[in-house]
């Protein structure tokens, strides 16, 4: 019986090590939060945003992930903007929390296409607390107790807008960081590049479909995106989000006036985990000052 838990320990300390390289917190509802992976989106409506999310991982697995994040945006002068975000992140023993401050500056393409060039820097606090969970690790300097380990990163992104569509690149962490100053093994943070894409139809004056696709890649780590599709009315909108060997998302938008939105996702798990988890739940709450001209879509569309 022993041995079968150190095993279970010992495999749980590999995921959460693996889980933390990948350093990036998931949300199902990225596409209606895109700062938090591209630093050129800062400022680039009308107004100043704010965006809150919690997410729930893999309900029903013991120390499962969960996650909350807060955002803002806002224009300032006539083609600059600025953002924050501060995101906390917990899984198990591992607890990380993320503050990064964004700037980006627009150009003008044609009458309603913009480039916007950004860049972000911020930092990672990561706790990470094996104390009563495994002795065979104790004297391991690279993953025991990891007291308030401070990570500091700076990130670039490109986005391109029009009234109908948007593409987006971006690299938001730049820098890789090991566990400690002394460690020899794998990065605490690794390099990530991201793609964005998407597009809205309107079918008619009031309802409008969005196709969009994220891809995401970080080195030693296999490529994974997500496709989603997004139909909108007036006061709602409900979406369908592939998640690449991992999970089918439904997502619902409720638009309480121009200004506020609350947002929901599922997460139906296809990966191994299904047999021991009921899914993944998300909430979205957003706040929007911005106004709505030819040159921009609403935000709730992107």
């Amino acid at each position: 019986m022993k041995n079968i838990k150190l095993i279970i320990v010992l495999f749980a300390i590999s995921f959460l090590k693996n889980s933390y390289s990948q350093q990036d917190v998931q949300f199902s509802e990225y596409m209606y939060n895109p700062i938090a992976v591209n630093p050129a989106y800062a400022g680039t409506k009308e107004g100043f945003i704010m965006t809150g999310m919690v997410r729930m991982q893999w309900i029903g697995v013991k120390d499962a992930p969960n996650s909350q994040s807060f955002s803002l945006h806002s224009p300032i002068f006539k083609n600059m903007g600025l953002g924050f975000s501060a995101v906390n992140d917990n899984a198990g023993p591992l607890q990380q929390t993320l503050f990064y401050w964004d700037y980006s500056y627009q150009i003008d393409i044609g009458f309603d296409s913009r480039l916007s060039f950004g860049l972000s820097g911020g930092f990672h606090i990561l706790n990470l607390d094996l104390t009563g969970r495994d002795a065979y690790h104790l004297n391991d300097p690279e993953i025991y107790n990891l007291n308030n380990r401070f990570l500091p990163n700076a990130g670039v992104g490109l986005y391109f807008y029009t009234y109908d569509y948007y593409i987006g690149i971006s690299a938001p962490r730049l820098l890789e960081q090991k566990y400690s100053n002394t460690s020899t093994g794998e990065a605490a943070l690794h390099r990530s590049f991201f793609f964005t894409a998407g597009y809205v139809f309107d079918l008619d004056e009031v309802v409008k479909i969005k196709p969009s696709i994220l891809f995401k890649y970080m080195h030693n780590i296999p490529m994974s995106f997500d496709f989603s599709m997004n139909l909108y009315h007036e006061r709602w909108g409900v979406g369908l989000s592939y998640r690449h060997e991992d999970a089918i998302v439904g997502l619902f938008q409720l638009f309480v006036n121009r200004q506020l939105s609350v947002g929901y996702s599922y997460d139906y798990t296809l990966s191994d985990l299904r047999h021991d988890s009921s899914g993944s739940h998300e909430l979205m709450l957003r706040y929007d000052f911005s106004k709505r001209t030819e040159r921009c879509r609403p935000v709730k569309y992107f």
